[in-house]
């Protein structure tokens, strides 16, 4: 029994408290709704041409200072977007690349742990085996050299890029 009023007692606030919010949100509501009302005709009724007059007579607008900053400020997002990427795809093949030397490093220090306590049979089993994997590092690091060549071809083109982007502007 106890529990049900405590239930009901816990219900009436809950409602109370809820119809408090949604008549509080009312009231802001038609606040500003009549203040819409009544500052809407005389925002209406402004004259428009002399204050359009004010605008197109700013300097920085007449001489397009701000179309031409934003020319500028596009071509150089364009740059940094592309590096950027380019960026990405190298620390991607950096990270392959030492992890692929990681690996061989750790296949040495093995081999030289176990040279120690048997014959050469396990040396020449991991020299094999790296021989083997040699041709995947060495195509992972021309592809690491090819992709740093096109990067640095590419920080020169947006260099250039940004650079006629402003003489031109000037």
């Amino acid at each position: 029994m106890k529990l049900i009023d405590c239930f009901n007692k816990a219900s009436g606030v809950c409602v109370t408290a809820a119809c408090g919010l949604v008549a509080t949100a009312a009231i802001v509501l038609a606040a500003h709704t009549l203040t819409a009302l009544v500052m809407g005709p005389a925002l209406l009724s402004l004259p428009i041409k002399p204050l359009k007059k004010k605008l197109v007579n700013l300097r920085f607008l007449r001489s397009r200072f701000l179309g031409k900053m934003r020319e500028q400020l596009d071509a150089a997002a364009k740059g940094t977007f592309i590096l950027n990427r380019d960026f990405d795809t190298l620390s991607r093949l950096v990270a392959r690349v030492h992890d692929e030397f990681e690996h061989k490093k750790a296949m040495v220090e093995l081999c030289l742990e176990k040279s120690k306590e048997e014959d050469c049979k396990y040396f020449v089993e991991v020299m094999r085996k790296m021989k083997k994997r040699d041709g995947g590092f060495r195509k992972q690091v021309e592809e690491l050299e090819e992709h740093v060549y096109l990067c640095l071809v590419t920080i020169n083109r947006a260099r250039a890029l940004v650079i006629k982007e402003i003489t031109s502007s000037l």
